[in-house]
């Protein structure tokens, strides 16, 4: 499967899980270069992809999602900083929300392929740091490419960008 059908595939999945449906049309969005083709993470960011824990287990870690409801979370993570060759600021040209894209490395794409069809159905939170960005249903298995939502604005995504890569928009 290639890059765009994933990356539309991956949308699909994460508009479907939010249910949204409207579309409207995306904000101007200044960035460099860069931002828009992508930086590799800082080693000390933290960026993590885990299972949501609908068991409530003691051995989850506990955060809280974004609208302040606690969220158990599974360990060990299947996504971690180190399986991110790439990030990108960019705005969703279906909700014009600014998104993340994340390009992973050749064998993060393969293990986030298989982690994903042993999800199908299942709650996935994506974080940086200690806030939870988006919580998504898996629709479907996907490898090599995604793109994050749950920013608030586009300066939201321009700190998140800088704090990730350590590159100014």
């Amino acid at each position: 499967m290639d890059a765009r059908l994933l990356r539309t595939y991956m949308l699909a999945t994460l508009l479907t899980a939010s249910g949204l449906t409207a579309c409207t049309p995306p904000p101007a969005l200044t960035q460099t270069p860069e931002a828009r083709q992508g930086a590799a993470p800082l080693p000390q960011a933290t960026l993590l992809m885990r299972e949501v824990d609908e068991q409530g287990l003691p051995t989850s870690t506990r955060l809280t999602d974004a609208e302040g409801h606690p969220l158990a979370l599974l360990e060990p993570p299947f996504l971690v900083t180190a399986d991110v060759h790439s990030v990108a600021l960019d705005t969703d040209a279906h909700t014009g929300t600014p998104v993340l894209n994340l390009e992973l490395t050749e064998e993060a794409g393969t293990r986030m392929l298989a982690a994903t069809e042993a999800r199908v159905g299942k709650r996935i939170a994506f974080t940086v740091g200690d806030r939870v960005l988006t919580v998504a249903t898996i629709r479907g298995p996907f490898g090599k490419a995604m793109q994050v939502n749950g920013l608030e604005d586009m300066q939201d995504a321009q700190q998140m960008y800088a704090e990730i890569t350590g590159q100014h928009p």
